[in-house]
C-alpha cells in the first residue's frame, strides 16, 4: 500500500513554526524615543546586598515572550539583580511551569517563577509551596484562531466543533474548557500531541479551530495561514514568584532578596530609559514578531509588576474556577492557603 505524504500546506505550515521558535540575537534597532513609563515601586530602604545566601532563581524560559522581563534581566542586568545578592544565579526551564516548581520543590533551585494557576493548583495537591509576590500582571492571554480560509466568523459557530489541542490538562486544553464553560459553548477535544500538531490540525481541516498563546506565532496569523477569531484573558495574574515554605522559614534574607531584585528588575524594564527594554525586545525577538508588534503589543499592552502587590481576590477566583472544571478537587482550600504578605501588598 502507497503511503500518504503529508501535504505540502501542511509541510510548510510546520517549518514556519519551527522556525518561529527559534530565537535569535543580534544588532540592537532602535525604536523611535518613548517617555519612560510611570511606575509604581516598593521603596527599597534595606542596605545592599540584603543576603548572601547562595539562591538559584529558576523560571520559565526567557526565549518564550510572554516572560520577556525575565530575559531581559537574565540577559541585560544580572548586575543590577546580583547587587541584591551576589550569589543569584539564573536558569531557564523550556519545558514551562512544572518543570520549575518540580525544580524548587526539589531544592534545586530555591526561588520559582511560574504560572500563578499552575502553583495554585500544585499547593492545592499539597506542594509545599507559597507565593511570595506577582511577577507579571497581566493575564495570560489567548487567540482563539481558524484558518484563514474558514467560514466561521463568531463564537456561536464554534460550538460543537472540533478543538485542536496537545494533550489533556496542558495549557492549551485548561484554556478551551475556560472559554467553553464562559461562553456556554460545547467542543469536541482533538489530542494531536504538540503545538505544531495543533497548527497542521486546523490548517488541514481535521480540527476546526484551536487556542494559542497570543505570541505563539504571531507571524502565522499576519501572513495569513491562520485567522484570529476572538482572544480572551483569565482574571488573574499570569505569573507569580514562589518558594517552599520551609526555604521562606529558614532564609527570609534570601527570599526578601530575591523579590526585591526582580521587582527593581521589572521596575527598569517598564520604565524603558533611553529606551533599553525596547532595544533589547526587539532585537531578542525579531526572528518571531515585527518590531511594531513587538513595542505595540508586547512592550505596551503586557505589564510586569513593580510592587509585586498579590491579588487574593484574583486568586480566590482561580481556585472557584478550576474547581468548576475539576482541576482542583481540593474543597477547603482558599486564597489564604497560598500566599504570604511577608514582602508585599495584598490587595482585593
Amino acid at each position: 500500500m502507497k503511503r500518504k505524504g503529508i501535504s505540502r500546506t501542511v509541510a510548510i505550515v510546520i517549518a514556519l513554526v519551527i522556525i518561529i521558535v527559534a530565537i535569535g540575537a543580534g544588532v540592537g534597532y532602535y525604536y523611535s524615543s518613548k517617555t519612560p513609563t510611570s511606575v509604581t515601586t516598593i521603596t527599597q530602604t534595606s542596605t545592599l546586598p540584603i543576603s548572601t545566601t547562595p539562591i538559584t532563581i529558576g523560571a520559565v524560559s526567557a526565549s518564550h515572550p510572554d516572560m520577556a522581563a525575565w530575559a531581559f534581566m537574565e540577559k541585560n542586568i544580572s548586575s543590577i539583580i546580583k547587587e541584591y545578592d551576589p550569589n543569584i544565579n539564573f536558569e531557564d526551564f523550556p519545558a514551562g511551569s512544572s518543570a520549575v516548581i518540580h525544580a524548587v520543590e526539589s531544592g534545586s533551585v530555591q526561588i520559582g517563577i511560574a504560572g500563578t494557576d499552575v502553583i495554585v493548583v500544585a499547593i492545592s495537591k499539597g506542594a509545599p509551596l507559597v507565593i511570595v509576590a506577582t511577577f507579571r500582571v497581566t493575564p495570560a492571554i489567548r487567540d482563539v484562531v481558524v484558518k484563514s480560509t474558514s467560514n466561521i466568523t463568531n463564537l456561536n459557530q464554534l460550538n460543537g466543533t472540533i478543538s485542536a489541542n496537545s494533550a489533556p490538562g496542558s495549557l492549551d486544553t485548561i484554556a478551551a474548557e475556560y472559554f467553553a464553560i464562559t461562553h456556554h459553548l460545547q467542543f469536541k477535544y482533538s489530542y494531536v500531541g504538540s503545538f505544531s500538531a495543533q497548527i497542521a490540525a486546523v490548517v488541514s481541516g481535521a480540527a476546526t479551530f484551536t487556542n494559542i498563546a497570543s505570541f505563539d506565532a504571531p507571524r502565522l496569523t499576519e501572513n495569513g495561514t491562520l485567522r484570529v477569531i476572538y482572544n480572551f484573558t483569565y482574571p488573574w495574574p499570569m505569573f507569580s514568584i514562589f518558594t517552599t515554605r520551609s526555604f521562606l522559614e529558614q532564609h527570609p534574607d534570601a527570599v526578601k532578596a530575591a523579590v526585591m531584585a526582580l521587582l527593581k528588575g521589572n521596575q527598569i524594564y517598564e520604565q524603558n530609559q533611553n529606551n533599553i527594554t525596547v532595544n533589547f525586545l526587539i532585537n531578542y525577538y525579531k526572528n518571531i514578531m515585527k518590531p511594531s508588534y513587538t513595542y505595540n503589543v508586547l512592550f505596551k499592552e503586557v505589564k510586569f509588576s513593580t510592587t509585586g502587590a498579590i491579588n487574593a481576590t484574583a486568586i480566590q477566583v482561580l481556585i472557584n474556577t478550576y474547581r468548576e472544571l475539576g482541576i482542583i478537587t481540593n474543597t477547603t482550600i482558599t486564597a489564604n492557603d497560598i500566599y504570604t504578605n511577608e514582602f508585599v501588598p495584598v490587595i482585593t
